[in-house]
């Protein structure tokens, strides 16, 4: 007997591990300056770990959509619909939420898929932001 609760007690500490090591608690929401990606401005939003939003280029306005971790490394997708492009970032927050640093990539072809895929590798500029 004392040997099933244990093991459930284990069961239980990773699972609550786990958890912890999925969502951030971090606060990234609210208005970013940023220099790079073709953009001054950004505002986003964030529910959980999913942080989405919007960001102004002298084109038109964009919209990214990502996932926040542990780390406050932020990955996911961004999209121009006024000139139909697309593709992938990563970006890293500070550790008090005020900067980020992150990378983006263009999406060369529409058989890539448009949904949610971290992307290592060959990026094609990069972007910062402080928080306002």
């Amino acid at each position: 007997m004392v040997k099933i609760n244990i093991i459930y007690i284990i069961l239980l500490a990773l699972t609550l591990s786990d958890f912890g090591i999925n969502v951030s608690l971090a606060g990234v929401d609210g208005t970013w300056k940023i220099n790079g990606f073709g953009a001054d401005s950004m505002v986003l939003a964030q529910s959980g770990n999913h942080v989405y939003g919007t960001y102004n280029t002298h084109q038109g306005q964009g919209t990214i959509d990502g996932y926040i971790d542990a780390q406050n490394v932020w990955q996911g997708t961004w999209n121009e619909p006024f000139n139909d492009d697309w593709g992938y970032f990563s970006a890293a927050f500070s550790n008090d939420t005020s900067r980020l640093c992150g990378d983006w990539k263009y999406a060369y072809s529409d058989s890539e898929g448009y949904w949610y895929r971290p992307y290592d590798g060959g990026w094609d500029g990069s972007f910062q932001g402080v928080k306002l």
